[in-house]
């Protein structure tokens, strides 16, 4: 969800692909289906699946997570403490 307490940024998901490789003459004609592979797919949150958008395919959950973009939030704004926990802080 990155810095944003209601609304995430991106999907980050786990998923088999197929590899593409490219046909014999290296020109993309005659692509075939490589092997399987696992990669994380990054697409932007939004709460109808149809208005996402794909960032990319990455080979390492860091580099999907490099990928999503946020907002470097004001240190003024940020919670900390018991406060940030906001009803469920201990009471004595």
């Amino acid at each position: 969800m990155r810095n944003d307490p209601v609304l995430p940024k991106a999907v980050i998901r786990l998923v088999t692909v197929r590899e593409r490789r490219s046909g014999r003459d290296g020109d993309g004609c005659g692509d075939e289906d490589g092997p399987a592979v696992e990669r994380y797919r990054v697409v932007t949150w939004a709460p109808d699946s149809a208005d996402r958008l794909l960032v990319g395919y990455y080979a390492t959950l860091a580099e999907a997570n490099a990928a999503v973009r946020y907002d470097i939030p004001d240190p003024a704004s940020v919670v900390t403490g018991h406060a940030a926990f906001g009803m469920y802080g201990r009471q004595r």
